[in-house]
């Protein structure tokens, strides 16, 4: 048994206003394995194969009698491998469109979390959709954001694919199940956990004095002409993406070539692959609200996600995040990355200097038993709909870097991968990047009411892109077809 961090906790009590839970789904082509097919069966015994690859495929969590301290993960004795996989087969003729309202609807279900946080789904019926191969199928991934987070979700890919067609044989499984702790058991857990608090409590005081003392110093430095950064601390400009938005959701996916992107970061001194990215973003969310007319004249800004496991900390989740401006009010492309640039450089900077251990020790001592009824008070009494988070971003972008070898899942070729990330009511467009085999596979997740129209939004992000990378043009950059993974 063991307990979630502070952090891993907050996505258990945040669950209940709407859904923290993650989703991943790639598409597979599967003339890489002898006979060229896969079918449901196969991919079930091999997920069964390799429940060892991390903690969470068995384990429960175990809430602590009204939420007064974190909750536990428990080796389930009652694990059924059959009610976490799902066979769906998609209706003729099978498109991309109709595979994007697919994994968006099973992305919005909630999760059950008396059973381990996790479901995966096979999909067939792909038709004839250009850039998948015939055969080609989809396996989706959903886990509850508790047990994972960017890093240990790259793990877990790792473990479950192999570098080559050729099946590894399955690692030993040592598992074995624990009955789940009584009321009574968690009770005494908590009451001895808060007797250490105090002491972890001061020794985090601690830490924090220096990194108090060490702010004005950080931001006179990365802001020596007194202006104030935009995406560092100023407020930001509210859009239609913080309106309020309901529990539906959209997708839509775009690929471009990873070598352009890198060429196209030395137009900027220092400038970074992530910078290239927001930079694109910062683009189409600059095309698709002047069409609406509603482009504000300060620029959107974006949260970025600081991902750094240290040795010996535990939680699945461990994160830091800074704020960046991306661009929206500049319309010259090469000028948006370099204010793209500067921001980013400046936001990371910052964190870098006065400590990113100190966000994260803080969730620690999150209470439990305080905030839960407080999300169930605004939730109930539609409290949500009055809190305007724009002064926290326009929309969250994460990035991660994956593997630039072909990776297979029971001998058949990952072509791409996509994904789906939380939201929270104020936040209905959230981005993710993820590099592999030489694309830069950009995920969209949107809400129906704040972006009805996600494919447009991404025929923006097209012209973006291709106005950014040098010699690039609409008809060389990647539409939504994923292409053969090199």
């Amino acid at each position: 048994m063991e307990q979630l961090s502070g952090l891993d906790a907050a996505f258990v009590y945040f669950e209940a206003a709407g859904g923290a839970h993650v989703s991943s789904f790639a598409i597979y082509d599967p003339a890489t394995v002898p006979g060229g097919t896969v079918d449901f069966g196969d991919v079930a015994a091999h997920i069964g194969s390799r429940l060892g690859a991390d903690r969470a495929f068995r384990s429960v969590l175990a809430r602590v009698p009204f939420d007064l301290d974190h909750p536990y993960w428990v080796r389930d004795n009652n694990f059924e491998l059959s009610r976490h996989l799902h066979h769906l087969t998609l209706p003729r003729p099978g498109d991309w469109r109709q595979l994007c309202e697919q994994v968006s609807q099973l992305h919005a279900q909630r999760m059950d979390l008396h059973r381990p946080p996790w479901d995966c789904y096979f999909i067939d019926g792909l038709g004839k959709i250009e850039g998948f191969p015939d055969g080609a199928f989809v396996v989706l991934f959903k886990m509850h954001h508790s047990a994972v987070d960017g890093i240990t979700g790259m793990g877990i890919v790792g473990a479950l694919h192999d570098p080559t067609p050729e099946i590894r044989p399955a690692p030993p499984d040592e598992w074995s199940p624990e009955a789940r702790p009584s009321p009574l058991n968690l009770l005494v857990r908590a009451a001895v956990s808060y007797a250490r608090r105090p002491p972890r409590l001061l020794s985090a005081a601690r830490h924090s004095v220096p990194v108090l003392a060490r702010m004005p110093a950080a931001a006179t430095r990365l802001m020596p002409t007194g202006r104030v950064e935009q995406g560092l601390f100023g407020g930001v400009p509210h859009t239609r993406f913080n309106d309020r938005t309901d529990s539906r959701r959209n997708f839509d996916g775009r690929a471009y070539d990873l070598a352009a992107i890198r060429a196209a970061r030395t137009q900027v001194r220092g400038a970074t692959v992530n910078d290239v990215v927001l930079a694109g973003i910062g683009g189409a969310l600059r095309r698709y609200l002047l069409d609406k007319g509603e482009l504000p004249e300060s620029s959107l800004v974006t949260v970025i996600a600081m991902q750094e496991h240290v040795k010996g900390r535990r939680g699945a989740n461990q994160l830091a995040v800074a704020r960046a401006s991306l661009g929206t009010n500049i319309a010259d492309p090469v000028s948006r990355l370099r204010a793209v640039h500067e921001s980013s450089a400046r936001s990371k900077a910052f964190i870098e200097a006065v400590g990113p251990r100190s966000f994260v020790e803080y969730a620690e001592f999150l209470p439990g038993a305080l905030l839960v009824p407080a999300i169930h008070l605004v939730r109930a009494a539609h409290l949500g709909q009055y809190w305007d988070t724009s002064w926290v971003a326009n929309t969250y972008v994460t990035t991660m870097r994956g593997s630039q070898s072909p990776i297979y899942l029971v001998g058949a070729r990952m072509i791409a991968s996509y994904g789906f990330t939380p939201f929270s009511q104020r936040n209905g467009l959230m981005h993710s990047a993820v590099s592999y085999c030489g694309r830069m596979l950009v995920s969209i997740n949107g809400c129906p009411a704040v972006l009805p129209d996600i494919e447009y939004y991404g025929d923006c992000m097209d012209a973006s892109f291709a106005e950014l990378l040098p010699g690039a043009d609409l008809d060389t950059v990647s539409r939504v077809r994923p292409g053969p993974a090199r």
